[in-house]
């Protein structure tokens, strides 16, 4: 059993009065486990994560340490991961009951998960409302299920759980979409304008069209083919429909040039008649017209870098993820200062999103405290900058287990190194468990400023300098399981 701090303190007083010399007192305090002693004091254990649970005794005590950000983000280290997805469920409907949060923001398209709110709002079947906007992997999970149904039972009452997202992609058909645009396209009661806006905004639907022709074919495929025989009856199966539909539809850089020449000339039109357009759309409506034709801009050139017949190809991804999390975070912005004012937010995303700190390409296993060259900006980065206290962000990490989906696939998590803060928080023998990091910041030299090894963002151990800065609080799962397909 390691040494308590009061043992500690009578050994080396006992030491100075019986003469001992320094050096056998020093010997004594580096027996000392001090950072296990504050994780054993500072972590909250959780009973469960069931999110059909609704005794939430066990989660009070995160009351006192959110204390009164207006935005929560819960990440999560895979997008497979069953047991996070549920430990986060459960979450929501605690920050929605408990704490007043009203906005789940999830990372899907900005555009998209607002059909997910209004088939809510219709009384809908929640999964298939889910479906509607919210990334499949969170959709069509039976962890995430109670999370939809709760959301849909707020509808009637005066507190209602809103849906939004964030993420610059596409998670809906694009038709919908398009659909919506030539909607606000015909909205000017002046001809003149109704007519420059419809052209401008099918000029820009044509040149997207272009360059996501693709990439919505590629998605098509690969559902047809995910229960399809073996891996290689798959592979051989996509690469004739690569040489046979998909090469032809790959973007060129011409559709790129179109798009990005509509975007500009379509937002520069929104502004230039923004009282216009404010006078018959409201200009919430118009605000968001602008952000959405923003993220097919930034959407596009992504598309264009990973899939181009005629691309160079970037050295890594970073260029990609980085266009993508700065427009996140002006999404994310936009939503709470005029998409939703006044309302408490909780953003649903990975952990390497969330984060405040910087992933390092080209192979995305190391992170850093501070901007370093060639790595990311997750849009937690510009939240943390921005919101300062106002932001709480809770990582969640795993000491072993399995990610994937049951029945589909899966990947053994082995458990983390010794002397990792995954591996002591396993030592505590909790299942579940909440770590407030924010509090240890104050501390002079605390345990946790120290060197550590700890699982961030993904389930890589990376050695960090300080433990706390990518994060404000942990949320600790022992033994992950995996994710189960609503079919």
């Amino acid at each position: 059993m390691p040494m308590t701090r009061r043992a500690l303190l009578s050994c080396i007083k006992a030491a100075a009065l019986l003469g001992i010399p320094p050096w056998f007192s020093r010997a004594v305090a580096q027996t000392s486990d001090a950072l296990q002693d504050w994780l054993r004091a500072a972590t909250v254990p959780i009973r469960t994560i069931d999110a059909n649970d609704e005794d939430y005794r066990d989660l009070e005590p995160l009351v006192g340490r959110i204390g009164d950000a207006r935005v929560v983000q819960l990440g999560e280290p895979s997008h497979n991961a069953g047991s996070c997805f549920a430990a986060k469920a459960r979450l929501v409907k605690f920050l929605h009951q408990r704490m007043g949060f009203g906005v789940v923001v999830w990372e899907s398209g900005f555009y998209d998960v607002g059909l997910t709110d209004a088939a809510l709002r219709a009384g809908d079947d929640p999964v298939v409302a889910a479906r509607r906007g919210i990334l499949a992997n969170w959709a069509s999970s039976v962890e995430v299920r109670p999370l939809f149904e709760h959301a849909r039972a707020s509808k009637g009452g005066d507190r209602p759980l809103v849906m939004a997202g964030f993420d610059m992609t596409l998670t809906s058909p694009f038709t919908s979409l398009a659909a919506e645009l030539r909607s606000f396209a015909v909205l000017p009661q002046d001809s003149a304008l109704r007519a420059e806006t419809t052209a401008q905004i099918e000029e820009l639907l044509v040149a997207f069209s272009a360059l996501n022709a693709y990439v919505e074919a590629l998605g098509q495929i690969n559902a047809k083919l995910i229960d399809t025989g073996s891996a290689a009856a798959r592979a051989e199966a996509m690469a004739s429909w690569e040489r046979d539909v998909g090469a032809p539809l790959r973007p060129r850089r011409k559709d790129l040039m179109n798009l990005q020449g509509a975007v500009d000339k379509a937002i520069r039109l929104l502004d230039r008649e923004k009282v216009a357009f404010a006078a018959v759309a409201g200009e919430r409506r118009r605000g968001f017209t602008v952000r959405v034709i923003a993220n097919l801009g930034g959407r596009a050139a992504n598309m264009y870098e990973r899939f181009g017949v005629d691309v160079t190809p970037p050295p890594n991804r970073v260029d990609q993820e980085n266009r993508r999390d700065a427009l996140n975070a002006e999404n994310l912005r936009w939503l709470i200062e005029e998409g939703f004012p006044g309302q408490k937010f909780i953003i649903w995303a990975h952990n390497a999103h969330v984060m405040n700190a910087y992933y390092l390409g080209p192979d995305f296993t190391r992170v850093s405290l501070g901007p370093v060259a060639n790595a990311m900006k997750p849009h937690g980065a510009y939240l943390a900058e921005w919101l300062g206290k106002d932001l709480y962000t809770i990582g969640l990490s795993v000491y072993e287990g399995v990610d994937g989906w049951v029945g589909l696939q899966e990947t053994k998590i082995p458990p983390t190194s010794e002397g990792s803060i995954e591996a002591r928080l396993h030592q505590l023998g909790l299942n579940y468990a909440f770590l407030d990091l924010r509090a240890a910041r104050v501390t002079p030299n605390h345990p946790l400023l120290g060197t550590l090894t700890v699982r961030v963002p993904k389930f890589d151990e990376v050695q960090l300098g300080n433990a706390i800065g990518s994060y404000d609080g942990l949320l600790f799962i022992s033994r992950m399981e995996r994710a189960n397909l609503i079919r």
